[in-house]
């Protein structure tokens, strides 16, 4: 599976514009976030190819590495394009939910930079105001983030819902779900997605709760997954 840390970031695909779960529309909008990081070394990019699944258009993992060959992701063989993108786990303050922002590689330093500046904590025991430069559909748009307080609140990545995004966000094919979908322009009837919304998995908090109850009910009463 294609994914890429700052020092790679270049070997994939092309720039794409914002968008995703959490967006400021206007210029001049703020919004106040955690970044879902510890530190830097957590930020990961996907390269991936774009589909349409259902009339809607989703994102499907590359199954190469930039320096595998072709021939090792059925849809790359395909000469479809592949797209280098960011998915930032990100709470917002101001909706007091978890949500992703999605970017482009060349937003990979700003972020990674920002991580690196201000790793006197974990990322994500501090806030951040995000102000968006640019009219809507502005190619040029810019986002300025500042940290909001000198230290620390102490928060912790278990104390977040994290949303899933290998397996949720972007789906997660095999090499015969691509050949599939080439020959018929879906996937294979056993893989129908759900809706867009991103899929969660508990916190870590949450399912080390929730050890101790799964663990004292019988085989005959135990929930399948």
């Amino acid at each position: 599976m294609a994914r890429f840390n700052l020092d790679n970031a270049d070997n994939y695909g092309n720039n794409g514009n914002g968008g995703g779960f959490f967006s400021l529309k206007n210029d001049g909008d703020v919004a106040v976030v955690r970044f879902l990081y510890d530190n830097a070394d957590d930020i990961e990019g996907y390269a991936v190819h774009e589909v349409e699944v259902n009339g809607k258009k989703r994102y499907v993992n590359c199954l190469r590495e930039y320096n595998q060959p072709v021939d090792d992701c059925p849809f790359c063989k395909a000469r479809m394009k592949v797209l280098a993108k960011l998915f930032i786990p990100v709470y917002n303050e101001d909706e007091d939910k978890t949500q992703v922002w999605e970017r482009g590689k060349k937003f990979f330093s700003q972020i990674s930079g920002i991580c690196s500046r201000y790793d006197d904590a974990p990322i994500v025991s501090q806030t951040f105001e995000i102000e968006r430069n640019g009219k809507p559909k502005d190619t040029s748009t810019t986002y300025g983030i500042y940290r909001t307080k000198d230290k620390s609140d102490g928060k912790t990545l278990e104390d977040f819902e994290m949303p899933t995004i290998l397996g949720g966000i972007v789906l997660d094919k095999s090499a015969d779900d691509m050949l599939y979908y080439l020959d018929a322009k879906e996937f294979p009837p056993e893989d129908d997605e759900e809706d867009d919304a991103p899929r969660r998995r508990t916190s870590r908090r949450d399912e080390e709760e929730e050890a101790p109850r799964r663990s004292r009910r019988t085989p005959a009463n135990s929930d399948r997954f």
